[in-house]
C-alpha cells in the first residue's frame, strides 16, 4: 500500500478541512455574509476527503499522465459527489445543492462545470500540493506515531453520529412545521366558510403572512444553532417531504435569530 492506514487518515482530514475552508470562502463571498459550510459540525467536509484520498491512491503511479489524472478526477468526484446527494436525500430527505440549473446536470445532482472544476484541482491536487503537504504528514508520523490519526478518528466519528442525529432532529421539526401549517390552514378555511356559506369553497391563497403572525403558537419547537447555520450557509437546502415550511423557511430563520 502506498500509504499507511494512519497516514490515509490524516489525508482524509486535511484535505476535508481544505475543502471545508474553500467552500466557506467561497461561498461566503458569494453571499454576502459568512457561511459555516459542511454537512457535520466541525470544519471539514469529508466529500472533498474522501475524493481527495482516492484519487491520490489511484494516481500514484500516473502522475506523470495528465490526461489520466484529468480523466480519474472527473470521474472520482463526479461518483462521489453524485453518491453524497442521493445519500443526504434518500436517508434524511435533504438537498443541500442543485445544479438543476446549470448544462448536462444529472438530477440536479452534478453538472459539467462543477466536475471541471473538481478535474482541475486534482491536477493541481497531484502536481503542487501534495509532495508538500506528504513532507509535513512525515514529519507528524515521526512525532506522533499514528495517534494523531487515533484522535482524528475519534473526533469525526463522534461529530458524525452527532450531527446524523441533528439533521434527523432538523428534518423532523421541518415536517411538524408542515403539519401545523396545515392544520392552521384548515381551522382558517372552515371559519371563514361557517361565517360565508354563500361564498361556497374557500381557495387559500397567500397564508404566510398570517402563519408569521401566528409564529409562537404554530412553532413545534426552537432550531438550534445547527438548524439556523444549514439554513443559512446552503440557500438551496430542501426538506423534500416538508414543502411549506421549505416556502417560509427565510421568514422563519429570521423569527429564530
Amino acid at each position: 500500500m502506498p500509504y499507511t492506514i494512519s497516514e490515509i487518515i490524516i489525508l482524509f482530514f486535511t484535505y476535508s478541512f481544505i475543502g471545508w475552508l474553500w467552500e466557506t470562502f467561497y461561498c461566503s463571498l458569494k453571499d454576502h455574509h459568512f457561511d459555516y459550510r459542511g454537512f457535520l459540525f466541525g470544519p471539514y467536509c469529508p466529500v472533498y476527503g474522501f475524493a481527495a484520498t482516492t484519487i491520490l491512491l489511484l494516481t500514484r503511479k500516473i502522475q506523470n499522465n495528465l490526461f489520466l489524472l484529468f480523466l480519474i478526477g472527473i470521474v472520482v468526484a463526479t461518483i462521489f459527489e453524485f453518491v453524497a446527494s442521493l445519500f443526504l436525500e434518500k436517508f434524511f430527505h435533504v438537498k443541500l445543492w442543485d445544479y438543476f440549473k446549470l448544462w448536462g446536470n444529472i438530477q440536479g445532482r452534478v453538472a459539467p462545470a462543477i466536475s471541471l472544476f473538481w478535474d482541475v484541482g486534482t491536477v493541481l491536487l497531484v502536481k503542487f500540493v501534495q509532495p508538500l503537504l506528504q513532507r509535513l504528514i512525515d514529519l507528524e508520523e515521526r512525532q506522533t506515531h499514528g495517534w494523531l490519526a487515533v484522535g482524528i478518528t475519534l473526533v469525526m466519528g463522534i461529530d458524525t453520529v452527532l450531527s446524523m442525529i441533528s439533521v434527523e432532529i432538523f428534518h423532523m421539526t421541518a415536517k411538524k412545521w408542515d403539519k401545523h401549517i396545515n392544520r392552521f390552514i384548515e381551522r382558517v378555511r372552515v371559519r371563514v366558510e361557517s361565517r360565508m356559506p354563500e361564498k361556497g369553497k374557500l381557495k387559500v391563497g397567500d397564508w404566510h403572512h398570517s402563519v408569521m403572525q401566528h409564529f409562537n403558537e404554530l412553532r413545534p419547537q426552537p432550531l438550534s444553532w445547527n438548524h439556523k447555520r444549514l439554513l443559512k450557509s446552503f440557500p438551496k437546502l430542501k426538506v423534500l417531504d416538508a414543502p411549506k415550511f421549505m416556502e417560509i423557511k427565510k421568514e422563519i430563520l429570521k423569527k429564530e435569530r
